[in-house]
């Protein structure tokens, strides 16, 4: 894999990746950049477009010529070296990038001590660095490896390795002051260090990551500024405070305003089935008024209605006893005038 195919990317400006997500915390304000080792000029092109004036240090002859179709200034140089600092003596940018290029000089100390002087007034210094303490290392270095690669943590061209704590401190002692940090999380299981994550047992494992929140964190992003300048970024992100509270103040405003107009037509229509419920009340109670009435009448109606029955049931046992005593009253009658016709025989 040659240098240029190990740095040639593409990404989705708007998405999720790294890369998109650095070039979010460059100033949309369409000011001046230094891009330090670029490579073939994957985010330079997205800088670009946004209306940036780029500047870009790089020293591989096949990104050079890459780079020498975009619409940028080139300085030819190692920034390991002190060639490149004679061509932007004297000058300011809004932003300085140092994107995954630390992690390859032999002393990333002098050239941040050194950056100071690039950054305007209120500008600020990007930085990105691979994180050494990631599990996926620890992973491999539990089973005895640690062996270089193409690309990745282990980068062969990678001479130097930072933890959060080992960047803020060589940041701190070149003169910088830590702003925003962000990191770039990326589970073990996804990482070239995949397999060395599932040799573990699920014992090594958790003891590993035992109190351990950043284990998954593949890179630091960190945005930093001037100690020097410290009043004046905290005057700006004061500032930058007071505007974000008024605009949530506003928004919290027109919510309220659209809350208590909502609330109100709920009110309103709460009376308004409050009134409904009362007279569905009263129209209840009145029914229940008539139906109890209708019960009174059903129970009366019953009596009635058992009296009668009690009535109707003796009057029945009578018509059955006087129908007996009349028809055994005719078959006497009829008994008495066979036997007078026998007789007079």
């Amino acid at each position: 894999m040659t240098n240029i195919e190990r740095y040639d990317y593409a990404f989705d400006p708007d998405g999720e990746e790294w890369a998109a997500r650095l070039l979010r915390r460059v100033p949309s304000s369409g000011g001046s950049v230094l891009e330090l080792g670029p490579g073939p000029g994957a985010m330079t092109r997205v800088l670009l477009a946004r209306g940036h004036r780029v500047t870009v240090v790089e020293n591989d002859p096949e990104a050079l010529e890459v780079l020498k179709t975009l619409d940028v200034e080139i300085i030819s140089g190692n920034l390991d070296g002190t060639d490149w600092l004679d061509a932007v003596k004297g000058r300011q940018f809004d932003t300085v990038m140092a994107c995954d290029v630390l992690e390859h000089l032999r002393k990333p100390e002098d050239v941040l001590q050194r950056l100071n002087e690039f950054v305007a007034p209120m500008g600020c210094l990007l930085i990105s660095v691979p994180n050494i303490a990631y599990a996926g290392v620890l992973a491999s270095m539990r089973s005895g490896i640690f062996d270089y690669s193409d690309k990745g943590q282990l980068d062969r061209t990678h001479v130097r390795f930072f933890t959060k704590r080992s960047i803020e401190k060589v940041l701190l002692d070149c003169g910088w002051a830590p702003r925003v940090w962000e990191a770039n999380r990326v589970p073990v299981e996804c990482s070239e260090f995949a397999g060395y994550w599932s040799a573990l047992s699920g014992d090594q494992r958790q003891a590993l990551l035992a109190g351990w929140q950043d284990f998954d964190v593949y890179q630091w992003m960190v945005v930093v500024t001037p100690s020097v300048a410290t009043p004046t970024w905290e005057l700006k992100e004061a500032r930058g405070m007071a505007d974000s509270l008024r605009g949530e103040l506003q928004a919290l405003t027109v919510l309220h305003q659209r809350e208590r107009a909502s609330l109100l037509e709920h009110q309103k229509a709460f009376a308004e089935a409050k009134d409904i419920i009362s007279k569905l009340q009263q129209d209840i109670a009145r029914l229940q008024e008539e139906i109890n009435e209708l019960r009174t009448d059903v129970g009366s109606l019953r009596s009635e209605k058992a009296v009668v029955e009690s009535e109707l049931a003796k009057t029945r046992i009578e018509l059955q006893a006087r129908t007996a005593e009349l028809t055994d009253r005719a078959w006497r009658s009829r008994w008495r005038r066979l036997m007078g016709s026998h007789r007079s025989y």
